[in-house]
């Protein structure tokens, strides 16, 4: 039998600047300021430029997971100027996740709210 996989997005945007979402981002040994189940990460930059993209895997003794980070302007879309796109999809796979996949999902939940208040205050 194949091992149970659960996937989740979330997505916001943002008035932050650029630069300062990409540092914070990299910035794997303070993900447990802001996110509800990491105390640190080691981030994998995917793509650097306009757009930039980071993941990251962990495998633990049950569950692998499997994470990446967009940021993206939202230039001309709508004529919404000056904000950012920041998406954060999930992919967790291994037999505990059919009874943590709520948990983990109302605990990410304001996982960008967190990390925007966290950068404001910085």
């Amino acid at each position: 039998m194949k091992r149970p996989v659960w996937q989740f997005e979330i997505a916001r945007d943002t008035d932050a600047p650029f630069a300062l979402v990409r540092e914070s981002l990299l910035d794997g040994q303070n993900y447990h300021l802001w996110h509800p189940r990491h105390r640190s990460v080691s981030p994998e930059i995917i793509e650097d430029g306009e757009v930039f993209e980071i993941k990251y895997n962990i495998r633990g003794f049950c569950v692998s997971e499997k994470a990446l980070y967009r940021v993206e302007p939202l230039n001309g879309l709508n004529g919404i100027n000056g904000r950012l796109l920041l998406t954060y999809r999930n992919r967790f796979k291994g037999w505990p996740v059919l009874p943590l996949m709520g948990w983990w999902r109302i605990r990410s939940e304001r996982i960008w709210e967190r990390f925007i208040t966290l950068i404001n205050t910085t």
